[in-house]
């Protein structure tokens, strides 16, 4: 729980930081929705797209994102997570048109889509006992992303890209410079603020931009630990949480690798626990060499998923069961399954859904009953 004055210095707090937000004057809103439908007009009549898409991503209206501030209660002082709710900022469909494009520039190298691959990935890797689990962490890596590295790096890969857009080098260019520069703005409590560094989160290109600015931290700093004879097993990353296999005497000096990369951008390290570390909802185990996975929440997890009484389907509600449970064994190495079956017992939605699936059963036999 966060008190509201609570919450409200938090935000102020946040927005006191001078590097990376200024108050502006005005509501910049209208001058973007106009100039969005300038360029978008542009790669019409340069017959980049057709007359659908120039009239799915023209803006007709639009209104300034708003920022609030998510509590991360798994922190200490419940931390604010800012958020800038952009759904109707005037370049959204043009972001997210944009996005979709950039997707294909994503390394596949180091990028984990979820837990169910990680498992795949790592089930067959061997562990020697001077090797250790690491996983590290962006420092809030939205808002410190160098827009002026991310457009580098996009526009250096341009020979990939332009396979998938029919959008001249120019063109695009010009678009990813208006999404990221010119609609990081947002009001809070009546004020506008732009977002003089960083993106926020909440813009449909953050995401995309985060993981391509990352792919090359990695690959830069693993070009800089080859070159030391400092070997990673095995690395991969999921948005900004990194999880590297590598020998404990080069941990220190990995962590000072990555750090050095940009300025901006900096990594907390987190060593194994009793051979086990936590990474997205699995915990990593290291026995007898080889590598186990369990099913992992964090301490303050709530475990809830759906309330039993509320007003959703029956079958939503059993299926939210059924799935749930069926990711928690496909997650879980055998050794593991026997604990979190009693995990799940314990909780109330499958506990009401298997007396509600007994009453049904019963419900049916009579009816049958009846019809005999």
């Amino acid at each position: 729980m966060i008190y509201k004055a609570d919450y409200q210095q938090k935000i102020q707090d946040l927005l006191n930081d001078k590097c990376t937000y200024k108050a502006i004057r005005i509501d910049p809103t209208q001058q973007l929705l106009r100039k969005n439908n300038n360029l978008v007009n542009d790669i019409y009549k340069n017959k980049s797209i057709d007359f659908k898409l120039k009239q799915y991503l023209t803006c007709t209206a639009a209104t300034a994102p708003r920022l609030y501030g998510l509590p991360k209660i798994h922190k200490e002082d419940t931390p604010l997570r800012p958020i800038s709710s952009s759904l109707n900022v005037p370049c959204f469909k043009l972001a997210k048109y944009v996005g979709q494009t950039l997707k294909n520039i994503v390394s596949v190298n180091f990028n984990v889509k979820n837990s169910f691959q990680l498992k795949e990935n790592i089930k067959n890797i061997t562990v020697d006992d001077e090797e250790m689990l690491i996983s590290l962490d962006v420092v809030s890596l939205f808002t410190n992303i160098p827009i002026h590295l991310a457009i580098n790096t996009i526009m250096k890969q341009w020979s990939s890209l332009e396979k998938h857009t029919t959008i001249t080098k120019k063109q695009f260019l010009t678009i990813l410079e208006f999404c990221l520069r010119e609609n990081n703005y947002f009001v809070y409590d009546g004020t506008f603020y732009q977002q003089v560094y960083g993106m926020p989160m909440g813009n449909p290109l953050s995401p995309t931009i985060a993981d391509i600015v990352l792919d090359k931290i990695i690959d830069d700093s693993i070009i800089e630990l080859r070159n030391k004879d400092i070997c990673t097993k095995y690395i991969t990353k999921y948005v900004d949480d990194i999880f590297a296999i590598v020998k404990t005497k080069d941990v220190e000096e990995i962590l000072k690798i990555f750090n050095r990369q940009h300025t901006k951008v900096q990594f907390t390290l987190e060593k194994e626990i009793y051979n086990k570390i936590a990474f997205l909802d699995v915990e990593i185990h290291k026995s007898e060499n080889k590598l186990k996975t369990n099913w992992y929440t964090k301490s303050v997890a709530s475990s809830r998923m759906i309330n039993f009484n509320s007003n959703h389907p029956w079958a939503q509600k059993k299926n939210t069961a059924i799935n749930f449970i069926t990711k928690v064994y496909s997650l879980s190495d055998p050794e593991f399954i026997e604990d979190n079956r009693a995990k799940i017992k314990k909780h109330s939605l499958q506990k009401r859904i298997s007396q509600r699936s007994n009453r049904d059963t019963n419900n049916n036999s009579d009816k049958e009953n009846e019809m005999q």
